[in-house]
């Protein structure tokens, strides 16, 4: 469920134009949520920190290089 949120807030947050700041605020408050109780808690925010640096760390040895963020920059750019 985590990583579909992830998948989901990725997707949209590119390409989310939404006028009204109401409708945005409820998208990354929904992505926060993990789950669904209607309040992110401490853990949650650490998950999705967790998830964030794993799907950057794309060599899992637990550092983020240059080149690793330059691959995050091509991917974000992708959905733009």
């Amino acid at each position: 469920m985590v990583w579909l949120k992830l998948i989901f807030f990725i997707l949209i947050s590119f390409s989310l134009k939404a006028e009204n700041t109401q409708n945005i605020h409820d998208t990354y408050f929904n992505f926060l949520d993990l789950n669904n109780d209607g309040y992110v808690s401490h853990e949650e925010i650490e998950q999705i920190k967790n998830i964030v640096f794993e799907l950057i760390d794309i060599n899992n040895d637990n550092k983020i290089s240059s080149e690793e963020l330059d691959e995050l920059n091509k991917i974000v750019n992708l959905f733009q």
